[in-house]
């Protein structure tokens, strides 16, 4: 007869940290475009009775009712979900809740967002129309491929548009090319948006990650094995491209930031189609006017007249009610005003960066990537791109999606040249008792502000014909034998 243990409960105290649903509200509000976000509020209108839509003719109303029952928490008396002191992660993922990094409390404010200048200084000029700005010529996929095409030799224009009119809706090329079309597609490949004449999934993201010099031998074997990524096989990748888990992790982010359908960013549909989220122009003194459309900016209130009327009773189910669709009502009111302020923070970081484009008829974009503009605003990358995703800036020289100023070509030739030169400095003067790994590499870097992945040093180190920590440590070794016979 065996013997059964007998079952035990116990209790454990881990530390961890989650992501609130009121936290994943704000981050879903964030990313909505100007249609997603009217139909988001008729749904939360239909659900929350004590919210109600501004009308366009009523003067704005203060967002914060108070109210005198201290059981019940009124808008100012919330804690604010992205203070700095409170720490969540999502999936595993700092990046996906970096949301509250921002230092900023909500403020309180209606949704009439004064206008600001390319300065971040008040804009006391006129106002202007934002049909107008709608109106103005905008750039389809094909112009914008087609212009530059043109800047090509005329010898190669001819064969360019013929690879030009095998591409899909997506940028990718569909159909078999000829020889001489072969021949030239890596010129093709280097157009802008990055990514554009690939053959498949896996030739896209290279020439995306060529671009921003990331495209090391391991992160070409993850590139070579997709599935096994779509499958999040993570332990297999690991091994196959010979680094350990925290490598891997960061690669699924690069891979994560990057365009799977580089064409399919632009717009096809007649501007006029398009409301724009942020209206841009430029003053007589050349000084730029940034503001909010208001005409897509949801405008939400307390509805008080139900507030009153659910305050005359007193029994419990009517006080939980209130208690619990006002703290509710009153945080989606807070997460719109944030979500309008990101907005404008991070276009006029964008205009600011950009500004030589606007100037310009045939003004170029500057290399510029989520990192510059998460930086310049004090928040995280992720908040930057789901604050651009699907939001259109109207300017003089048409209407752009915001997403359409980052480039991918930042990391220059001189940027990697430098690194390199910092790394041969480094195991130059490494003493024979202490011989740098690429581990030690990345720690030395980091002390020159110089953020790097240790597979990027060993690639640079191997770029530069420099052996492993191990065979220079034999090396010096029988150096140092040799010299004393």
């Amino acid at each position: 007869m065996v013997e059964s243990t007998p079952l035990s409960l116990q209790q454990q105290q881990t530390l961890g940290v989650l992501m609130t649903p009121q936290l994943q509200q704000a981050i879903k509000i964030l990313q909505l475009s100007s249609l997603e976000i009217e139909e988001f509020i008729n749904q939360e209108l239909e659900k929350n009775p004590f919210l109600e839509k501004e009308s366009d003719t009523s003067a704005p109303e203060e967002e914060n009712y108070k109210i005198e029952d201290e059981e019940f928490v009124g808008r100012e008396e919330m804690k604010s979900l992205f203070d700095d002191g409170e720490q969540m992660e999502f999936e595993n993922n700092e990046e996906d809740a970096s949301y509250e990094q921002q230092k900023d409390n909500f403020t309180e404010y209606d949704f009439s967002v004064d206008s600001y200048s390319g300065t971040k200084g008040k804009n006391d000029d006129d106002d202007f129309s934002a049909l107008d700005l709608c109106i103005a010529p905008t750039s389809s996929f094909s112009e914008y491929i087609i212009r530059q095409i043109k800047n090509l030799p005329i010898e190669q224009q001819k064969i360019a548009f013929s690879i030009f009119e095998k591409t899909d809706e997506n940028g990718y090329i569909c159909e078999d090319l000829t020889p001489e079309e072969t021949l030239l597609l890596p010129v093709m490949q280097k157009m802008s948006p990055s990514g554009v004449f690939a053959r498949n999934l896996a030739e896209c993201l290279a020439i995306q990650l060529k671009e921003l010099d990331r495209f090391d031998p391991a992160m070409e074997i993850m590139i070579q094995n997709l599935p096994l990524l779509a499958n999040k096989e993570y332990q297999k990748l690991s091994k196959l491209c010979g680094v350990d888990m925290a490598d891997i992790n960061d690669m699924v982010q690069e891979i994560k930031l990057l365009s799977p359908k580089p064409a399919a960013d632009f717009t096809t549909t007649a501007p006029i189609d398009i409301v724009p989220d942020v209206l841009l122009r430029q003053k007589s003194s050349g000084q730029f006017v940034i503001e909010l459309n208001q005409a897509v900016l949801p405008k939400v209130l307390i509805n008080k007249s139900f507030v009153a009327e659910v305050s005359a009773f007193h029994d419990k189910a009517s006080k939980k009610f209130m208690k619990e669709h006002l703290t509710e009502a009153n945080f989606l009111i807070k997460a719109l005003n944030q979500r309008a302020e990101t907005l404008l923070k991070v276009a006029t970081c964008i205009v600011e960066k950009q500004k030589d484009f606007f100037r310009s008829s045939d003004g170029v974009l500057k290399p510029m990537i989520l990192k510059d503009v998460a930086t310049e605003c004090e928040i995280h990358e992720s908040t930057v791109s789901r604050a651009v995703n699907q939001k259109y800036i109207a300017t003089a020289k048409g209407v752009f999606e915001l997403k359409y100023f980052f480039t991918q070509a930042v990391n220059s030739e001189n940027s990697s040249l430098t690194i390199k030169d910092q790394i041969k400095k480094l195991i130059d003067n490494e003493k024979p008792e202490h011989i740098l790994s690429d581990d030690d590499l990345v720690e030395e870097l980091g002390k020159l502000n110089i953020t790097i992945a240790r597979r990027t040093v060993a690639k640079y180190r191997d770029a530069l014909k420099i052996p492993t920590s191990a065979q220079r440590k034999r090396d010096k070794r029988l150096s140092a034998m040799s010299a004393k016979n």
